[in-house]
């Protein structure tokens, strides 16, 4: 743990600005005075004991993983665990009052076209901001650009009811994050989940617009230590006395009922053969595609020799199982589709191999839960270029996890399957490598939440 801690500080240390100089308080005072209060907020600050409560607005996008929780009124989040466990740790803290708004970016069937209030146990008050496709409006270009400036003109009115110490934004919200800061609308926090290559190409940029706004200047700017480069990247893109924090994900390692197992077994017809299992969603950039490439031509050259489980969704669910049954091994290949994160721990105890070849990065949680539960696990090398799971490496060092190539990543995974089922032992001896590093180098979720709320008190 100890190791852990010190790995998130060296970061800290190489890419913490100065903190830049307060506003003016006259102004901030008349401003809080100037906004009618609305009925059920109180114009003044309670205490609690003798600590003055800070009020937060997160406003984060709506995730697939949380659509069901909000529709059904029920929370029960998939996916996203830095983001659902930072509510939670916020709305449990006692003299914190926090006020959740997720925006809405995706169609999702129409069920939030229309805004929504509700309160949510055990996250609290929340507000739904709605969208819908407007195809008419998408053929001249503009039918995102009106959702972004509706989504900001309904946070600023917020704001003016709720009045936050501290309103921190998710990217996908970056340009109302970017208008919070300049205007001064209180303490901005800026929140990046891990980088994207159009803001790798952004950080490289000499102007525009996006950049610009980029630059905003932002109180904290925190961004997930998920393989992708953002210690690179960051520095080069956001303002240079924003305070940047870069930290890698907590993990739970949770124990697995037998009885699960043998249900799932049971279920998915699971035979004693290894078991390689693909976790995560069903993108291009996730390497879902070469896996089924893989497994497939396995299967082809070993017919007995493994199980495979694909578990999650995204956009390309119908592609991947349409190629499954195409290839006639539908009942050696499982699409178990989405699943609770509470549930994960059970799918990654049944695996012998855990693969994962995200082309952005390879410390995603569902990795990090894979290296802690001591699977061997296959992941691509690091990417010196775009400096893509550099970090990786100082977290897993080589030896702990096997690592294929970037070139040809289909034929490397075949290879290196074949090589794993041919040598048991080198298999065991990876699985025990990963978890004596994640001992070493990983802290738990209570913890990892924990440092991002003193940062955001900060």
């Amino acid at each position: 743990m100890a190791n852990g801690h010190g790995l998130q500080l060296r970061y800290r240390a190489l890419w913490t600005g100065r903190t830049r100089q307060t506003r003016s308080p006259q102004c901030h005072f008349l401003a809080r005075r100037t906004v009618p209060s609305r009925k059920g907020y109180r114009p003044l600050r309670r205490r609690f004991g003798e600590r003055r409560v800070m009020r937060v607005m997160v406003v984060v996008r709506l995730f697939s993983g949380l659509a069901e929780s909000l529709t059904d009124g029920v929370w029960r989040p998939k996916g996203v665990p830095a983001v659902y466990r930072l509510l939670e740790g916020l709305a449990a803290e006692p003299d914190i009052e926090l006020m959740t708004v997720f925006t809405c970016k995706d169609a999702y069937d129409g069920q939030f076209a229309r805004g929504r209030r509700l309160t949510l146990d055990p996250i609290g008050e929340i507000v739904i901001l709605p969208w819908a496709p407007r195809p008419y409006l998408a053929r001249f270009g503009l039918d995102g650009k009106l959702r972004e400036i509706g989504h900001l003109l309904r946070c600023v009115w917020l704001h003016m009811q709720f009045r936050p110490d501290t309103i921190y934004f998710t990217n996908a919200n970056f340009v109302t994050a970017g208008v919070f800061a300049r205007f001064g609308l209180g303490r901005v926090v800026l929140r990046f989940l891990g980088l994207h290559p159009e803001q790798k190409r952004l950080a490289q940029a000499s102007g525009g617009l996006q950049r610009w706004i980029y630059r905003s200047p932002f109180d904290r700017v925190i961004c997930s230590m998920d393989g992708s480069g953002g210690g690179s990247y960051l520095p080069k893109l956001i303002a240079p006395r924003a305070v940047l924090s870069v930290l890698l994900n907590g993990v739970d390692v949770r124990d697995v009922d037998a009885a699960d197992l043998a249900v799932i077994r049971k279920e998915y017809n699971l035979g004693d053969r290894p078991v390689v299992a693909f976790i995560g969603r069903l993108e291009r950039n996730k390497g879902c595609r070469e896996f089924i490439g893989a497994v497939i031509e396995v299967l082809r050259q070993r017919p007995d020799a493994i199980d495979a489980v694909v578990v999650g969704d995204g956009a390309l669910r119908k592609e991947l199982s349409g190629r499954v049954v195409d290839s006639g091994l539908q009942n050696r290949i499982r699409m178990v589709g989405q699943v609770s994160h509470d549930q994960v721990p059970a799918w990654l105890e049944m695996a012998s191999i855990y693969v994962s070849i995200n082309h952005y990065g390879s410390l995603s949680n569902a990795n990090l839960e894979a290296v802690a539960a001591g699977k061997c696990v296959v992941v691509l090398e690091k990417d010196p270029e775009t400096h893509t799971d550099e970090e990786t490496e100082e977290v897993l060092p080589p030896g702990s996890i096997l690592r294929i190539g970037r070139e040809n990543v289909e034929a490397g995974l075949v290879e290196a399957l074949i090589d794993l089922l041919d040598t048991p032992d080198r298999l065991a001896d990876y699985a025990k490598r990963a978890r004596e590093m994640a001992k070493q180098n990983f802290t738990t979720w209570e913890q990892r939440v924990d440092r991002e709320i003193e940062l955001i008190r900060a």
